[in-house]
């Protein structure tokens, strides 16, 4: 990674502090709508949220000022794909959303904690090593391949009629949309909930 590219929480470089009961930072950068998002994060809670304009928005909390300084946003957008860096969160109470366009594809690795996302048009692949992951599923035909799978845990799904738990669970089907859905988790859970 460049180093150049790291966005610091300092007012200069864009990033705006809000007085709450946590501190928070934001980053924010142009991104165009229908493109590729990748996610590359570290350990923490992430919410990833649809938002109408064409915007990619990082707001993290952490518990203490100087651990929020500590942590590193980068966003590097393309024509049609953006990368997304969240490094150096602190070991706990770590937390961010991160507001895409509202059509958008999303790829998204992370190390270990949990990961929501809410209801957003467009090809999923997620992985974490330790963890939950819940994507929300308000239209179940919109998806064509499907996918998710645990090494060791949950796997539910009332959007595909899936339910298992144990050592190596998953499920793989081929539904009539023209998004993709990949899920997996090597230790915890995986919730694929219908929100309709």
């Amino acid at each position: 990674m460049r180093r150049s590219a790291w966005l610091f929480v300092l007012f200069s470089s864009g990033l705006l502090f809000a007085q709450s009961h946590d501190p928070e930072a934001i980053a924010q950068q142009k991104f165009v709508s229908g493109g590729t998002v990748r996610l590359h994060l570290e350990a923490g809670g992430y919410t990833i949220r649809p938002s109408d304009a064409d915007n990619i928005v990082v707001t993290w909390h952490t518990r203490h000022e100087g651990q929020l300084k500590r942590v590193k946003v980068a966003i590097h957008p393309g024509p049609s794909t953006a990368d997304v860096y969240v490094n150096n969160t602190p070991n706990n109470n770590f937390e961010a959303t991160i507001e895409v366009p509202r059509l958008s594809n999303l790829w998204v690795r992370l190390s270990a904690g949990e990961v929501d996302v809410e209801p957003i048009e467009g090809d999923k692949n997620i992985e974490l090593l330790a963890g939950a992951i819940q994507v929300e599923i308000p239209h179940p035909e919109q998806y064509g391949p499907r996918d998710a799978s645990v090494d060791i845990g949950s796997l539910e799904s009332t959007a595909f009629d899936v339910e298992k738990a144990g050592f190596f669970r998953s499920f793989h089907q081929h539904g009539p949309g023209k998004y993709l859905l990949h899920a997996h988790v090597m230790t915890g859970d995986i919730d694929l909930p219908s929100t309709n």
